[in-house]
């Protein structure tokens, strides 16, 4: 077994220097760290007859492969499909045939003609984008004629593969000065967006990659899209001003910031996220249904309420009377958002109980004017609150909150 030393950037050089000596079987490679404490890393690059055929930190075997693709195929990480494979290899054990489970995947559906390729050639360049160029290490070859009868395509040519990673890692260098880091989170900017003029699709689009708060490492994987190309997705939002990118640490310091709590009612799940991202530095809870404001209310006891007037079954101007009928609410500032921008519309926003009265569009630096605007003149007139952690009796579910549904809910 021959033994290989090489420094940071010396990797792709070696594996064409000695592409004779690495037929079949496995180049085994242990990669230092930035920290010698930490030790070494395990990689594992399978060989099939000079070609390279898969990339984990392990050997090529049934269950390293499986994962490794569904990676990169949504179809294998659904519950059914994953329950199937499952039959299919308890079916299969005694053989343990590599080839043959993947033929009977296919032949369920999961594994579509060209996407074991795809999913493959992917599996290497991601691997490739994290330890080819910057990682020094040792490797050793290990022969293994089983790979011959185990590899489930022919491989792919050593130098493609070289030149593809090159390109990658000239691109991934152009997205630092962006993207600093996958681990870094995309907050949007909803009011840069709406002076953008997005088409509601890409509104939706990007309001559903976002509104988990996950970092582009986790929203990659959840989409099983290449890591390199939803990152440059979101730089090129973030340089249109659409995103920003926040790391952990910022988050984090974000998090700390927020002890001042928001409820907004809004049955448009994209005006919710607006006002989430256009009110980050409190805490904003959001709902689109008005039965569920009173027991939010009895739970969170917020220091302002943003409702909108119209919604499904009680508008905001009754929901406000109903607010403000209650003790512990007299004083709790109201803001009023909505598009409703009639004299009669605000005159009844006052009468219900309204503190402020914002119409829309508004743009981020007017909200946050009146929300302070609000939260300031609750500090200056403070109101008995009950503390945060008493218990309280919100009202019963099962008597509908008192509220009058359907036309008689229109004042």
């Amino acid at each position: 077994m021959s033994h290989f030393v090489f420094a940071s950037a010396e990797l792709a050089p070696l594996l064409r220097q000695q592409a004779r000596r690495f037929t079949t079987g496995y180049l085994h490679l242990h990669l230092k760290g930035g920290d010698p404490a930490e030790g070494t890393e395990p990689w594992v690059l399978t060989y099939y007859y000079g070609r390279l055929l898969f990339s984990a930190d392990q050997p090529l075997n049934p269950q390293i492969l499986l994962k490794r693709l569904s990676r990169f195929i949504p179809r294998l990480n659904l519950e059914w499909s994953q329950r199937a494979i499952r039959v299919l290899q308890e079916r299969l054990i005694k053989d343990n045939s590599l080839p043959e489970l993947l033929e009977a995947i296919a032949q369920l559906g999961l594994i579509k003609p060209g996407e074991l390729e795809d999913a493959l050639w992917l599996n290497l360049l991601t691997d490739f984008d994290r330890y080819l160029f910057e990682r020094a290490g040792t490797c050793s070859f290990e022969v293994e004629g089983r790979v011959a009868q185990e590899a489930p395509i022919g491989g792919f040519e050593l130098e493609p593969l070289l030149q593809e990673a090159a390109r990658r890692h000239d691109r991934w260098a152009e997205l630092k000065a962006v993207i600093p880091t996958l681990l870094a989170v995309p907050v949007v900017n909803w009011d840069r967006v709406n002076r953008y003029r997005l088409t509601d699709e890409q509104r939706q689009k990007l309001h559903a990659l976002t509104k988990d708060g996950q970092s582009l490492e986790a929203i990659a994987k959840k989409l099983c899209r290449d890591r390199l190309e939803v990152a440059s997705l979101f730089a090129a939002w973030a340089k249109k001003g659409l995103v920003s990118l926040q790391t952990p640490p910022e988050l984090l310091q974000a998090k700390r910031h927020a002890s001042t709590t928001l409820l907004a009612v809004d049955d448009s799940v994209v005006m919710q996220e607006i006002l989430r991202q256009s009110l980050s530095k409190y805490h904003v809870i959001t709902t689109g249904n008005p039965a569920e404001v009173l027991p939010l209310l009895f739970q969170h006891r917020p220091h302002l309420l943003l409702m909108d007037i119209a919604m499904p079954g009680i508008d905001g101007i009754e929901l406000c009377r109903v607010v403000r009928s209650l003790e512990e609410f007299k004083s709790l500032p109201i803001l009023m958002v909505t598009s409703r921008d009639s004299l009669l519309d605000r005159i009844r926003g006052k009468w219900s109980g309204a503190t402020g009265y914002l119409t829309k569009p508004f743009s981020e630096s007017q909200l946050n004017a009146e929300v302070e605007r609000l939260l300031a003149q609750q500090q200056d007139h403070p109101s008995p609150r009950s503390p945060r952690g008493a218990k309280t009796n919100p009202p019963s579910p099962g008597l509908g909150y008192l509220f009058p549904f359907g036309d008689q809910a229109k004042a």
